[in-house]
């Protein structure tokens, strides 16, 4: 089921124009980016916070 699934996603991927190929693929870089420094932006936003304190 899940790999149908998985299989379905990819042929409409490959099925869509270039630039919705683009936007899918920089979305995924940026979600990525975000998880690796997660812990980096949640210090740096409450460093913010505490400014305004």
């Amino acid at each position: 089921m899940i790999k149908r699934n998985l299989l379905k996603l990819v042929s409409k991927f490959k099925e869509s124009s270039p630039t919705v190929q683009g936007f899918v693929i920089l979305a995924l870089l940026l979600i990525i980016g975000i998880l690796i420094r997660w812990n980096y932006i949640i210090g740096e936003v409450s460093r913010g916070f505490k400014f305004f304190n």
